[in-house]
């Protein structure tokens, strides 16, 4: 599937936020927990991001009488978890850098939408943070920092911002696929046309590599498109996305269909961890304490999907208490799900 994208829809390669994010007019289908749609304790992602939230809220120390901790929030899409983290702590300034124009954009509205005025966002890539030495009591970097243009660079641009004794928590995509290497497709609508994207992740070298073929949203491309996104529905999924299987009618066959009608062509590489790889890199470029933690969503996660299995109703208060509960739990719990590295 790589070469025949390279021969039928030779791409240009880019960094992440141009060649995905800023093709999208929001990010998860605008349904962001807090940010887009209240907290619904029936569903179990929202019993995920609640968890996480909390979890990040317990590393930020008490507000002192004229100081107030300051949090910055690596690449927070259309504001996630910088908006509900600075609605739970009214006492704390949250600068989300976002290096999407068109996220940044969205955050800012969200933000504004929602009445949170103690955060705010800037257009900026994380190997050059716009921030002073020192500044920063906590940094959060939710599946964001594998996204950087260069994530080492990014840890060593933490690290300066960072106060001493400051805390930079990290939820990453952990590289331990089911499988040597995986193939996946997906079928959206963009800013500016319909997106045809293909994936390809690799356990050793720890790699992921993304395309997105950009094409009309009306006429033959348009009918294409529609007929694939059905055909996907029926087909295997794997990490939120289609399984591309090498027998699949999703993959080079589509291509040169829809190829011919590109309007561009896009592609991104990108570095993955495993737990032990990404510790060693935080260690490297010269954090002094770095651990895994267990993961606050995947257990947030787990037991909101028991509790909505067992049917007993229960309201948003308890909702809150719970998740706080089992973020600050997991956060403070050894494991191998997200990491904390401290100055």
């Amino acid at each position: 599937m790589e070469q025949a994208w390279a021969e039928l829809a030779s791409p240009r390669w880019l960094d992440s936020a141009r060649a995905i994010y800023e093709l999208l007019p929001f990010q998860r289908y605008r349904q962001l927990p807090f940010v887009d749609v209240l907290y619904d304790p029936l569903r179990e992602e929202h019993w995920a991001d609640a968890a996480r939230v909390a979890d990040f809220v317990s590393w930020l120390p008490s507000s002192e009488e004229g100081w107030r901790p300051r949090v910055l929030d690596l690449g927070p899409g259309d504001g996630w978890p910088s908006i509900p983290l600075a609605a739970t702590r009214a006492d704390v300034r949250v600068v989300g850098l976002e290096p999407s124009p068109r996220r940044t954009r969205v955050s800012f509205k969200n933000a504004r939408r929602l009445g949170i005025a103690n955060a705010e966002f800037v257009t900026g890539d994380a190997t050059a943070v716009p921030l002073a030495e020192g500044s920063i009591d906590l940094v959060t970097a939710s599946y964001s920092l594998e996204e950087a243009a260069d994530p080492v660079a990014a840890m060593r641009e933490v690290r300066r911002v960072l106060q001493p004794g400051g805390a930079f928590r990290i939820a990453y995509q952990r590289w331990e696929l089911p499988e040597p290497e995986l193939e996946g497709v997906s079928f959206l609508e963009g800013v500016s046309g319909l997106l045809f994207q293909y994936a390809r992740r690799v356990q050793q070298p720890s790699v992921e590599r993304r395309y997105t073929l950009l094409v009309p949203a009306c006429g033959p491309a348009e009918a294409i498109h529609r007929e694939a996104l059905i055909a996907a529905a029926d087909a295997p999924r794997v990490l939120g996305e289609t399984r591309l299987d090498a027998a699949s009618e999703l993959g080079v066959g589509l291509l040169e269909r829809l190829a011919p009608f590109a309007l561009d062509s896009l592609a991104v590489e990108l570095g993955r961890w495993t737990t032990d790889e990404l510790i060693a890199d935080l260690e490297g470029v010269g954090f002094s304490e770095v651990w895994g933690t267990l993961h606050s969503g995947e257990r947030g996660r787990a037991y909101g999907r028991e509790r909505i299995a067992s049917g007993d109703s229960f309201g948003l208060d308890e909702f809150d208490a719970l998740t706080r509960e089992i973020g600050e739990r997991a956060a403070a719990t050894d494991g191998a799900g997200m990491v904390t590295a401290r100055c």
